[in-house]
């Protein structure tokens, strides 16, 4: 049974003579269920759209502009949030004008943005751009050098797509696939096929199954494939399932990034598929808030509040201090008591 599927894709295009440009964009589409809260019931539907624009500096990396957009958000403001909303936090990421993609620019960002101050789709967009576009930088520049020309001013010539998708498998195991593209485009040579514009097709997926109870992932693999307009046909998928191995049996949530990060430890051109896998958690604890059945049988047995089960990740919503709408302190963390047991009457 389809639960959610979510999809980032970051796309980089030559803005001026000085500057490029990047846009991330990150959608959670929730395909099945509702889940309550302490103010609103949640339907299925888009649950996010977000979107972040970067003009940079491609020598140094430099951000030189940044906007932020959130046309759907989880939680709009009203009576119960007390005026607060999720799109409270978006301004703290103008604080990153000036600032480098460099190495340690995710540290830097997870420290400003991260936990009770920030937004965890915003963080886990930008990251992901960070990531994505010095990599965009460096093919860009090689290609460029080696055709003998650049691309046109305002035309994508990279894109990176992701998705996250989670199916339920049955009652026990959640099956969760990350597929993550690389896309690489040229000018295009006059009279030639749209087609021959592909510079490069970089493919990277993952299959996890994970067990649902105790979030521990039973079975997982992991492939490439690049692809050129000359080897569309004959390009193979290359497993990786050697080194991913130690990620099974392993929990999904907590620590999983840093077990990741301990694989991937120097990058390399391995590092899209490190972006791959860092995708997994964070797409998981979308995908679960779609299991909710049980949830409602189990607070219906329920006599009162205290005996009622806590929802699978997230208390009727968030985690204490997973983002800034569920702080320690907020109004709706506040307030979440006040949903009660299940009324049966």
């Amino acid at each position: 049974m389809p639960l959610h599927t979510r999809a980032l894709s970051i796309a980089v295009s030559r803005d001026s003579d000085s500057l490029w440009y990047a846009r991330g964009d990150i959608i959670d589409l929730r395909k099945n269920g509702f889940v309550p809260s302490s103010y609103d019931i949640q339907p299925a539907g888009i649950i996010h759209s977000m979107n972040i624009e970067l003009r940079f500096d491609p020598e140094s990396l430099r951000i030189e502009q940044i906007a932020v957009d959130q046309p759907f958000i989880a939680i709009d403001p009203s009576e119960a949030t007390e005026g607060e909303c999720c799109r409270d936090p978006a301004p703290r990421l103008l604080d990153f004008k000036g600032d480098s993609l460099d190495a340690d620019f995710t540290k830097r960002l997870g420290a400003h943005f991260g936990g009770a101050l920030g937004c965890s789709h915003l963080l886990t967009l930008f990251q992901l751009m960070a990531s994505t576009i010095p990599r965009a930088v460096d093919i860009e520049n090689e290609r460029s050098e080696r055709e003998g020309n650049e691309s046109r001013l305002g035309e994508k010539f990279f894109r990176r797509s992701v998705f996250v998708d989670g199916h339920l498998r049955d009652d026990n195991r959640i099956d969760v696939a990350v597929q993550l593209a690389d896309t690489h485009s040229r000018p295009l040579p006059p009279n030639d096929p749209f087609t021959k514009r592909l510079e490069s097709s970089h493919e990277w997926k993952v299959l996890a199954t994970i067990e649902r109870k105790r979030f521990h992932i039973e079975s997982i693999s992991a492939a490439e494939r690049k692809r050129t307009f000359e080897t569309l046909t004959s390009a193979e998928w290359i497993s990786h399932d050697d080194i991913i191995a130690p990620l099974a049996m392993a929990p999904i949530i907590p620590g999983l990034a840093g077990r990741v990060f301990r694989i991937f430890a120097t990058g390399g051109p391995l590092q899209p598929l490190r972006d791959t896998f860092l995708q997994l958690a964070p797409g998981f604890i979308q995908i679960v808030a779609a299991l909710m059945d049980d949830y409602f049988k189990e607070r219906a047995r329920a006599a009162s509040r205290a005996e009622a089960p806590k929802a699978e990740v997230a208390s009727l919503g968030g985690n204490t201090d997973s983002c800034y709408m569920w702080r320690q302190g907020s109004a709706i963390n506040k307030s979440w008591t006040r949903e009660g047991a299940i009324d049966d009457s």
